[in-house]
């Protein structure tokens, strides 16, 4: 499922080149501030999010890149809200491994490795985050955070094979640096949407149509 949903959002990505570049700037730029960083996040998952729409569900009107600022207003202070629980998470757990991984009582330190894989299961369900956001919008934070992660673990091999993948492409683009920075994270954004599109179709639920 895992190369079905890379093939599709890189041609999906091709398809809209030029938009998703000038959107990956805008979300560069806005995300220099920090404190704007989760809305503008929140736009260009929405950008991508109308973009698939249009490539895959044959939606009667194209995205456009005021969609981008449309999520940005849009969903500010929910993702604003999402990012605050996502960061209070990663701090609970890497403060739990700091103190269990140097204690100097044995048994305690028998709890670093279902730490870690709380830690990790965390990490995994950041790939639905987002994308969840814009598929949930009636739902609270928290419950996107608990859907994330009860997806992440309910398609284990799926999600490992999706951050194994998102991970390779990072470190890729790292080492390149440079231009791949103009579209590596609206790529990104593009593969967690259809990563989770691909499992929303295979929950069968409706108004999913697989194309």
């Amino acid at each position: 499922m895992v190369w079905e949903s890379v093939s599709t959002a890189a041609a999906v990505f091709w398809r809209h080149l030029g938009m998703l570049v000038v959107a990956n700037i805008l979300w560069l730029l806005l995300s220099l501030p920090i404190v704007t960083w989760p809305a503008a996040t929140a736009g260009l998952f929405h950008l991508v999010r109308r973009v698939v729409q249009e490539e895959l569900e044959a939606s009667p009107r194209d995205a456009n890149l005021s969609d981008f600022w449309d999520g940005f207003r849009r969903y500010w202070l929910r993702s604003s809200v999402l990012s605050a629980i996502d960061l209070a998470g990663v701090g609970l757990i890497a403060v739990a491994l700091v103190f269990y991984g140097s204690s100097t009582q044995e048994p305690l330190r028998w709890l670093v490795g279902p730490i870690g894989l709380v830690g990790l299961a965390w990490i995994t369900a950041q790939l639905y985050v987002f994308p969840l956001l814009l598929q949930r919008p009636g739902s609270r934070p928290w419950e996107i955070m608990r859907e994330a992660l009860l997806v992440a673990l309910g398609y284990p091999l799926s999600s490992l094979s999706l951050l194994v993948t998102v991970l390779v492409l990072l470190i890729a683009a790292v080492a390149l640096a440079g231009p791949v920075l103009f579209v590596f994270f609206s790529a990104i954004a593009m593969l967690q949407t259809v990563a989770l599109r691909q499992i929303v179709i295979q929950r069968g639920e409706p108004g999913m149509v697989a194309t």
